[in-house]
This record gives structure tokens, sequence and C-alpha cells, in this order.
């Protein structure tokens, strides 16, 4: 598989989101690193198949051929977390859950990619490239939080995360790894933090536009 065998779209969140991510892990923190090569193919090609597998065994259950933003967000959550391509730098010990915690928030931006696209529809067209830098790097996608949180202790971002690191589990009868990732589930959480932001980034769109002079 190489770059030209890629959609449109799935091209553009690998290299906006996915790379874009990692990069900022890396970077931030100096005993984080990317594995240049995981099984047989090189970090980048082993994401793509992994994310075309997902896609594939979505497609398998839908009527059309096209995924919305929330099995494409799921789907990509659930490649980053198959591959695991974070380690650490020359042995360094990493947190255990350092790939769901990065999985979760690629499936985030994900979806903020999507919906900064349907508010920058509204924008003034020669103002969207600001527009869309702005929105890109001080918008951020909220989680609820834990008062609003019912009959929990803990915060939601860390049940999610939790979550996505126990769909590793071990066969009883092989001894081998069993990945149970639930497509389906993780777009429904998608979907629901969409709702649980769109007022959010409306409202923070419409304040920098007013200060643009763009309402």
């Amino acid at each position: 598989m190489n770059n030209e065998q890629l959609s449109d779209t799935n091209r553009l969140l690998f290299d906006y989101v996915i790379a874009d991510i990692l990069s900022q892990v890396c970077r931030n923190n100096p005993n984080y690193c990317v594995k240049h090569v995981i099984g047989e193919d090189s970090f980048q090609v082993a994401t793509w198949k992994a994310m075309a597998r997902y896609e594939a065994k979505a497609l398998e259950h839908m009527s059309g051929k096209r995924l919305d933003r929330h099995k494409l967000a799921s789907c990509i959550c659930g490649a980053i977390i198959e591959i695991q391509p974070l380690e650490g730098q020359n042995g360094a010990k990493i947190p255990k859950n350092a790939n769901e915690i990065v999985a979760l928030y690629v499936g985030l931006s994900v979806v903020k990619v999507f919906m900064m696209y349907d508010v920058l529809r509204d924008a003034p067209m020669d103002r969207r490239d600001e527009i869309r830098r702005y929105l890109k790097n001080k918008f951020e996608m909220k989680l609820p939080s834990l008062e609003e949180n019912v009959c929990d202790t803990q915060e939601y971002h860390r049940n999610i995360i939790n979550a996505l690191y126990w769909s590793h589990g071990k066969c009883d009868i092989s001894r081998k790894e069993c990945f149970r990732y639930d497509i389906w589930a993780y777009a429904k959480i998608f979907y629901h933090l969409e709702l649980f932001n769109k007022d959010y980034l409306k409202n923070f769109y419409l304040e920098y536009a007013r200060r643009l002079g763009c309402d």
C-alpha cells in the first residue's frame, strides 16, 4: 500500500491529524518516539493498512459505501490502538496506556476537523484560512466534567481511556492477545461528543469572527 492508494480524506487526516499529534507528543516529551517499523511495515504503511481494515469491517454492515465522520473517527482510533505506534525512546518507560490516550485524542481531532469544516462554510472566503488556523490552534474539544457525570467518581476521559486500554485482552485458549474494539460503540461516543461540543464551537467561532469583523 502506498500514499496514492489512500483516499483524499484519509491522506488529509493522516497528515493533518495522526502525524501531527504524534509529532507533538514526541516533541514535548523526549521519552516518547514513534516506531519506525510495525510488523513488516513502516509506521505509515501499517497505519494505512489498519485504517483500511477497520473501514472495510465497518462497511460490511452498511448499505452505503462511505463512512460518516463518527465511524471514520472510530476506525482511526481503533487503528492507532491496534498498531501501538508510540514506544519509549531508547527503551524508556512510558505509561502503559499512552497509545490509548493518543488514540482518543486522534479520534476527537478527526471529529473536530469535520466540525470546523461545517463552521467554515459560513465564513468569508478570504478569511477562511486565517479562521481555520485559529480554530485548529485554539479550539479544544471538551469532554463532560466530573460534575456532569452521573453516579461516577472518575473523570470522563479516564473512563474512556481505560475502556480503550481494556480492549486488549488475552485469549484463554491460545494465550495470545484478543483485541476487542467495538467500532460502533465508539462511533456513537464520538457522535455524542460532537453534540456536546457543537454549540461551544459555534460560539467560539462567532466570538472570533466578530473580532475580525466577519459577522
